[in-house]
């Protein structure tokens, strides 16, 4: 039997949402303004699917090519390939904050709902990793119910001020 077996189980589980915040605050938002784009009636759902998806996926690209530059300009060196990979496990969860909005607009392509409720859907799942992710931040630094509230609060109101403002600049 190990000792403290479940506690470092959850000390794992709330180290691994802590290192994925960024990047699943960061995906998003991205998600939040593909979304705001979108005009009902929404035609084709599994294409918005695709594209929320391939959106993501070259955030998460850009995000690494940059960080890529960033480091060889800093050491004046190439990078090796453990440099890439740690770069990749730092942006690759930007990729997480599409998965649910874009299974809404597949799951209406396979007709199980309209094409409405699924941009609801998405729109609601975005917003709601904004919103968790944010209670969760509200949570490690003030440790009260209000530090949740205001956290969560506060990050669902800056996405939706930032996806409004990166939808305006496109």
């Amino acid at each position: 039997m190990m000792p403290n077996g479940p506690t470092q189980v959850t000390i794992k589980a709330a180290s691994a949402i802590n290192e994925a915040a960024f990047g699943v605050i960061y995906g998003s938002i991205s998600v939040m303004a593909v979304l705001m784009a979108l005009h009902p009636p929404v035609e084709n759902t599994g294409r918005v699917g695709l594209v929320l998806v391939a959106t993501v996926v070259t955030v998460a690209l850009a995000k690494a090519f940059a960080e890529l530059c960033e480091q060889m300009l800093a050491t004046g060196q190439e990078l090796s390939f453990a440099d890439v990979t740690t770069v990749w496990h730092h942006s690759r969860t930007v990729l997480l904050a599409a998965n649910a909005p874009a299974a809404a607009f597949f799951l209406a392509w396979l007709g199980l709902y309209s094409a409405q409720l699924a941009l609801i859907l998405a729109q609601a799942l975005a917003l709601g990793l904004l919103v968790y992710f944010g209670g969760h931040i509200g949570w490690r630094v003030r440790g009260t119910v209000v530090g949740v509230l205001a956290g969560a609060a506060v990050t669902g109101a800056l996405g939706l001020l930032l996806s409004g403002l990166k939808l305006l600049a496109h």
